[in-house]
């Protein structure tokens, strides 16, 4: 097969959907060493992601070309010229107007369940380039049974043209090594019991929920959040300095994957107060690290978090101070929940995501 994939995200962009697109593009392309691939992005000057395999091209925008209207529409010239098989928009999105088989993968609606974290222009965007993927996709590919049930609801997409595939995380939490250089700032933080924060600084993933157990708790409890400000992280830093948290918190912005992954294994374990998500991938993250899973009993949440991580109620202070307390501690529980998690992890791994997506290709 000659299989096309909108690698834009695998590209630029570090963290989530990105993550996502150079994991499938690796994962299959390792399997599929027969077959064709070509990726197609906008840029010509970004490596963030590094090719090493001859069966693998990349496509870029012609110099001087309008690079969002290349990806919306312009790529379909291409797509045609290489004479593709299936085109996998990795990231919400396909081209418009695509005449050749194509799958998209939706990662998750919540511009719609929660308009009010999203500004206007951002949301007409997405609604539409994600409608029009959905309903011109041959397939539709879901990260999680809520994202699946989310588009069938907004969008009225038949149920059959969709197909839950679970996205895996990065080698580096999978394989374990300590034998990592890390910053003065990173290896002094580790030296003392802390609970890890994993996420954007932003209001959706409601870290000042967290920051209000924290402070309520008799126990002094230290934490530590990395992840990317945003305009919210006015509001975090204001809480902070009112409530004299300042020993306590520690932000980390630049933080290499494998010093992330030593910030999970040496925890106490993630608090992950997210209102709503698509997947949640911290929480699989920190299953692989061997560390206890704290997030709120929401339905997206027991779905990837399993029968073993530690849920609080929704809203609840309280139920979240029970729940850090019952994690800070050694316990044969604690221990019995850790290796139970481990073991259940293992389905998010990058075989079981890529032999999914390759029955869906054979099927398409």
């Amino acid at each position: 097969m000659k299989i096309g994939f909108d690698a834009k995200r695998a590209f630029h962009n570090l963290t989530g959907l990105g993550n996502y697109s150079r994991s499938v593009i690796k994962s299959i392309s390792n399997i599929m060493k027969n077959d064709q691939f070509y990726l197609f992005t906008p840029a010509h000057n970004i490596d963030n992601f590094q090719i090493n395999n001859d069966n693998i091209k990349r496509v870029t925008a012609p110099k001087n070309y309008n690079k969002k209207y290349w990806r919306f529409k312009g790529v379909n010239k291409e797509l045609e010229r290489l004479n593709l098989d299936i085109y996998h928009g990795l990231s919400n999105e396909i081209p418009y107007g695509i005449k050749i088989k194509s799958i998209v993968t939706i990662h998750d609606l919540l511009f719609l369940k929660y308009p009010s974290f999203y500004n206007y222009i951002d949301r007409k965007i997405y609604y539409m380039k994600s409608k029009l993927a959905c309903q011109n996709a041959n397939f539709i590919i879901a990260t999680s049974q809520q994202t699946k049930n989310d588009i069938i609801s907004f969008f009225n997409i038949p149920e059959d043209k969709i197909r839950v595939i679970y996205q895996t995380c990065d080698d580096v939490f999978i394989y374990h090594s300590d034998n990592i250089k890390m910053t003065p700032n990173i290896a002094k933080a580790i030296q003392t019991p802390y609970l890890l924060y994993v996420g954007s600084i932003e209001e959706r993933k409601n870290l000042i929920f967290l920051l209000q157990a924290i402070n309520k708790m008799k126990k002094e409890i230290k934490l530590i959040c990395v992840g990317k400000k945003t305009k919210y992280y006015n509001r975090i830093a204001k809480y902070i300095n009112e409530n004299k948290l300042q020993e306590r918190v520690l932000f980390i912005n630049d933080c290499s994957k494998k010093e992330l992954a030593i910030l999970y294994r040496k925890s106490r374990g993630l608090v992950y107060p997210s209102i709503d998500e698509g997947f949640g991938i911290p929480i699989i993250e920190s299953m692989y690290s061997k560390v206890p899973v704290i997030t709120s009993n929401q339905e997206i949440f027991q779905e990837i978090g399993g029968k073993n991580s530690y849920y609080f109620k929704k809203n609840n202070l309280d139920s979240l101070i029970q729940t850090i307390s019952e994690i800070w501690t050694d316990s044969l529980e604690r221990e019995r929940r850790i290796q139970a998690n481990f073991k259940y992890v293992q389905k998010f791994s990058a075989i079981n995501q890529a032999k999914q997506i390759i029955n869906l290709y054979k099927e398409c």
